[in-house]
C-alpha cells in the first residue's frame, strides 16, 4: 500500500542541463518504507538519452534535483516535436540545502 503520497509541480526544469519546461512529481513511500518518486514532463523530442540529472524549482522557490531514468514516452499532445515522458527517480530527490524530498 502506498503511503505519504504527495504531488507537486516543478518549473524551470532541466534534464542534464537541457531545458525541458515543467514537470509534475509524484513522491510516495512503499509498503517496505522505501521512498520513491517519479516525474512526468513534455520534453523536446530531439533530446536523447535514458538517464540524467533532473533539476527544477518548486512553487516555494526551492531547487530540487535527482537522478532519473526515462521509463517511457509517447508523442506529446501539442506536436510531434514534443514527447511526453515518464521519468523514474533512481535515488534521492534533494533540495538545494541537501534535505531529502523523496527517495
Amino acid at each position: 500500500m502506498v503511503k505519504r503520497h504527495r504531488r507537486f509541480a516543478l518549473h524551470d526544469v532541466t534534464l542534464e542541463g537541457e531545458p525541458i519546461g515543467g514537470a509534475t512529481v509524484d513522491a510516495w513511500q512503499d509498503d517496505d518504507g522505501t521512498e520513491r518518486w517519479a516525474a512526468r514532463a513534455a520534453m523536446p523530442a530531439q533530446l536523447e538519452g535514458t538517464t540524467g540529472l533532473l533539476t527544477g524549482t518548486t512553487r516555494g522557490g526551492a531547487v530540487v534535483s535527482g537522478r532519473v531514468r526515462i521509463a517511457g514516452g509517447q508523442i506529446g499532445p501539442r506536436s510531434p516535436r514534443t514527447t511526453l515522458v515518464d521519468l523514474h527517480g533512481t535515488g534521492a530527490l534533494l533540495d538545494d540545502e541537501g534535505a531529502k524530498q523523496a527517495g
